[in-house]
């Protein structure tokens, strides 16, 4: 069972902020700070911003082929009560690659041996599409999430997952001589990019895309090896799915309905690059949440 919630002051945020011109934001220096930890496959490079309080750190896992990148204007909103940590998955961004393919509880056991030594052994978790299952698949199975956000959650059915799986199992050539392979991908980030989006943010998610290179895939081929309905509905943490209209608000909604008592909000102004386009009112929704007794 699910409880809907209407965030109405959240919801007005964001159609205010996704109606404002996209403009060629700063950097957000001095408020995210970057490091590197300690991992079972190399390196792991994380984000960070604001301090340890009373709160849990709160874990950001990036949609693949991204990276914590993606996280970067909405950490400071985020950060004001709390320690925020973005980690880019091993293989995506600066972190290093592993040598084989993961499993998806690889992945999540890789971030957790990471993140332990340094910031602890419990944290609230947000994860949007490959990294919300990372977070699903640890909150079902460790007691390292006390609260869990997911965000555009992939639950496909058998056939449109199956046809996945074969086309992540057969990736096309990622290079071409003359650059051509990068056009498809810049107008892919065009056609879904939203108006409060910069062009420098849109920019800098292509670079992302195209860090990992031929092993682009990965993880979320790991991702969607896993039947993930019994894995939704093993979780027990307080749990809120978050549908912005990107294509996966219903299979979202699918996934909510599969953890026991979890929260419900439908963002039908939000799409794509929400994070980018609408920091303020995402996390005016998520902090409450995450902040709940």
């Amino acid at each position: 069972m699910i409880r809907r919630r209407d965030v109405l002051t959240g919801g007005l945020a964001m159609m205010a902020g996704l109606a404002a011109p996209a403009l060629a934001l700063p950097e957000p220096a001095g408020q995210v700070r970057r490091s590197y930890l300690d991992g079972p496959f190399g390196q792991v490079h994380v984000r960070i911003a604001g301090k340890h309080e009373k709160a849990p750190p709160l874990v950001l896992l990036h949609q693949t082929p991204l990276s914590g990148r993606m996280f970067e204007r909405i950490m400071p909103a985020l950060a004001l009560d709390r320690l925020v940590v973005a980690v880019d998955t091993p293989g995506y961004g600066e972190s290093d690659r592993p040598e084989e393919r993961p499993s998806l509880a690889g992945y999540g056991d890789a971030i957790l041996a990471a993140l332990r030594p340094r910031f602890g052994k419990r944290f609230d978790m947000l994860g949007y599409h490959t990294g919300a299952v990372i977070a699903a698949d640890l909150s079902a199975r460790t007691s390292a999430v006390r609260r869990l956000v997911l965000v555009s959650f992939p639950l496909f059915g058998t056939e449109r997952r199956e046809a996945l799986l074969a086309q992540l199992a057969a990736p096309e050539e990622p290079y071409s001589d003359d650059g051509s392979h990068l056009l498809p991908m810049w107008k892919g980030t065009m056609s879904v990019r939203p108006k409060a989006q910069s062009m420098d943010d849109a920019a800098r998610l292509v670079a992302e895309k195209l860090r990992p290179g031929p092993y682009r895939e990965w993880a979320l081929l790991s991702a969607m090896e896993r039947d993930l309905a019994p894995m939704l509905a093993a979780i027990r943490v307080p749990t809120l799915a978050v549908a912005p209209h990107d294509g996966l608000q219903d299979a979202t909604k699918d996934a909510a309905r599969l953890v026991p008592g979890s929260d419900f909000a439908d963002l039908p102004d939000a799409g794509y690059g929400l994070f980018d386009a609408a920091p303020d009112a995402i996390a005016g929704l998520v902090t409450p949440f995450l902040d709940r007794r």
